[in-house]
């Protein structure tokens, strides 16, 4: 009787596991219900590697630099980690976000707003602006021109041609930074597909 018991212990809990919805689970008030509703993919990946592309002709500080991205997202959550060098400064404080759209030389518009996913519920939910909700991605420059920023958010977005965009200011309450002055693509993946 007992080895039954164990093996229906077993079952029961491999199919809580693998039940679809457990993967979305997380907190609702955060993602606007977005986590429950099957909105978000089950996994997403995204990288980038190479030249910043200019969006702004009047800070030259990115001109030249080079960045590294890469995304991660699983189960209801996702890290980002974002890395610049050549950046012709000693110092700063820049604001870096995920964007709705894509990353157009000379076009900070076709970025469209920043990725927000209390935004995505489609339920008539105001949209909550922070960094649970949103992918912040803020640096300061280090002496010898380089930056590092990861993020870690309670949500997988959603697949599609996307862009991380540099600003010209650091992100201040009200989720605003400053003119849009460099981006670089980033392609998220997901399985199964939602693109």
């Amino acid at each position: 009787m007992a080895r039954y018991r164990k093996m229906a212990i077993a079952l029961a809990a491999s199919a809580l596991l693998l039940t679809p919805a457990a993967a979305y689970a997380h907190d609702d008030e955060v993602t606007g219900g977005a986590g429950t509703s099957g909105v978000e993919p089950r996994m997403a990946w995204g990288r980038y590697s190479g030249q910043l592309t200019d969006l702004s002709s009047s800070d030259d500080v990115f001109d030249g630099a080079r960045a590294t991205a890469a995304m991660i997202g699983m189960d209801g959550s996702t890290f980002f980690t974002l890395r610049i060098r050549g950046i012709d400064a000693d110092e700063g404080h820049y604001g870096a976000h995920l964007h709705e759209g894509r990353c157009m030389s000379g076009d900070g518009a076709a970025a469209g707003p920043h990725y927000n996913i209390s935004a995505k519920d489609g339920a008539g939910k105001p949209t909550l602006i922070s960094n649970k909700t949103e992918v912040w991605l803020d640096f300061e420059v280090n002496s010898d021109g380089t930056a590092r920023s990861t993020a870690r958010v309670p949500f997988v977005p959603l697949g599609g041609e996307r862009a991380i965009v540099l600003h010209a200011e650091p992100t201040a309450p009200g989720d605003t930074a400053g003119a849009r002055v460099a981006c670089l693509p980033l392609d998220i993946h997901t399985f199964p597909s939602t693109d």
